[in-house]
């Protein structure tokens, strides 16, 4: 195994507001843990203003004596959206673009507010999948500038269930990362990550008050098992429960029985990359994701997403502007052509000086007609000459939540009168609430649900007849 040059990373798991942080350095050919500690947030790094959240975390490493600045940042699955799709026989470049348009395609965000990552997949002689995941840039933003502010610099933002298992290793595996009050999901099969999970709201709580249930693990990792291409669900023969000691050992007596008689094997997990060093019995009592982001940066792993922008060196960016032999013979052709255009200039001067003074006269009602055209551009989408199709279109909006928990993805008004609309929803209660909110609207009539998946975010399609009768009350 090759080990980076750089002498020590932090492994910084962000969990919720709870943080975990690993200080990794490298002794020879081992990595020695020579500090891990777990500590909560009172801000929220994703949303709350950088400088205030930088100067916390930087306060929690103070008081933990951590040194060093080069970070490599676990984030939690629930901040992701994710789309399975099977790839077609193209060429690079074209499945690149592809997957582009998949993306933009299935999330309801614009391409440029998304950091995307893609995992690839499949199986000897058989189909090739990705697995598409994608992280809202602004998330991105602010956690880098945080940190940033706490004079930290990231090198990798990546998942930390991902960081678990290497699936160039690990074939067929489901990672399962237990911590007090929460569960993250993901599956490994035929090379690459097939499924990502959050199921924080879905296992909290049984009804014995436990912290977790594990019935509710057991059940989404079979649905989440169901929902994989048959040839792929046949990979999966092992499941690894990963995270503090106190959590695990509840789960995995829970889980051993039932998975054992579905043919697969349970172990508790272990991070691949052998660490050492006095805080490996803490490591023990904390999530394993920090742990593991920082040995597989020190490792030189790639990490199978990756969310952080590469950057260019300033070095390298000058050494890309030096010509060569070629560029240099085109450099001079150009510089003849710029002779003879500044030639040409003075012979056009007079002209150019009677046309700005000509366009002095005109620029007050050329810029009153580029307003009018912008707004004309804004808003032509949205007009519409039939009223009725705007009162069912405000009705349905009004149906929706103001804070955004719920949003529209596709709606299709025919004869004005059969309506459609398919979207996400954050929680399942917030898509039950939208969809009582819809249900009482008066003059809507035969609501159907078709289409219910997904956990965080939930995916839905709902029809219904709209009765303009009805809505006024005649």
């Amino acid at each position: 195994m090759i080990f980076s040059r750089r002498a020590t990373v932090l492994g910084i798991a962000i969990e919720g507001k709870r943080m975990t942080v690993a200080a990794v350095s490298r002794a020879g050919d081992r990595l020695q843990l020579t500090k891990v500690f777990q500590a909560s947030l009172t801000l929220d790094p994703f949303t709350d203003d950088p400088e205030l959240v930088g100067r916390e975390i930087r306060n929690h490493l103070d008081a933990a004596s951590v040194h060093g600045n080069r970070c490599v940042v676990s984030v939690p699955p629930k901040l992701a959206l994710t789309q399975q799709t099977e790839l077609p026989e193209l060429s690079g470049s074209d499945t690149d673009s592809f997957l582009r348009i998949q993306a933009e395609r299935e999330f309801p965000f614009a391409p440029d507010d998304l950091s995307l990552s893609v995992s690839r997949y499949g199986v000897a002689g058989g189909s090739e999948y990705a697995t598409i995941v994608a992280i809202p840039a602004n998330h991105l933003t602010v956690l880098e500038k945080a940190l940033r502010a706490a004079n930290l610099r990231p090198l990798s933002v990546t998942i930390g269930t991902t960081s678990l298992v290497d699936p160039r290793i690990e074939q067929g595996t489901v990672a399962v990362l237990v911590r007090n009050d929460d569960v993250d999901l993901a599956i490994f099969a035929g090379g690459g990550v097939v499924a990502l999970r959050s199921l924080e709201e879905n296992v909290a709580a049984d009804p014995e008050g436990k912290a977790i249930d594990p019935d509710m693990v057991l059940r989404q990792i079979r649905i989440t098992l169901g929902q994989l291409p048959q040839d792929l669900r046949e990979l999966v023969h092992s499941v690894k429960v990963y995270g503090p000691t106190d959590a695990v050992e509840p789960v995995l007596d829970e889980l051993r029985d039932p998975l054992t008689r579905m043919g697969m094997s349970v172990e508790t997990g272990v991070v691949d990359i052998e660490v050492h060093g006095a805080a490996s019995a803490a490591a023990k009592r904390v999530s394993p994701s920090a742990i593991a982001v920082a040995a597989k940066r020190l490792s030189e792993q790639p990490c199978d997403l990756e969310f952080l922008p590469p950057r260019t060196s300033r070095f390298k960016s000058v050494a890309g502007r030096i010509s060569s032999r070629s560029t240099l013979w085109l450099a001079g052709v150009t510089a003849a052509i710029v002779l003879g255009l500044g030639a040409a200039f003075f012979v056009q001067h007079w002209r150019l000086s009677s046309l700005e003074k000509e366009w002095e006269t005109i620029e007050p009602i050329a810029n009153e007609t580029e307003a009018l055209q912008q707004k004309v551009r804004t808003f032509r989408p949205w007009f519409d000459e039939s009223p009725a199709t705007m009162v069912i279109l405000k009705k349905l909006t009004e149906a929706f939540p103001k804070e955004g928990a719920v949003w529209a993805k596709t709606l299709g008004i025919k004869d004005l009168s059969q309506t459609s609309c398919s979207g996400y929803a954050q929680t399942n209660r917030d898509w039950l609430k939208m969809l009582d909110r819809v249900r009482d609207t008066p003059g809507v009539e035969d609501l159907q649900v078709s289409q219910v998946q997904g956990g965080s975010p939930v995916q839905f399609t709902m029809s219904f007849r709209w009765n303009a009768g009805e809505s006024d009350g005649s």
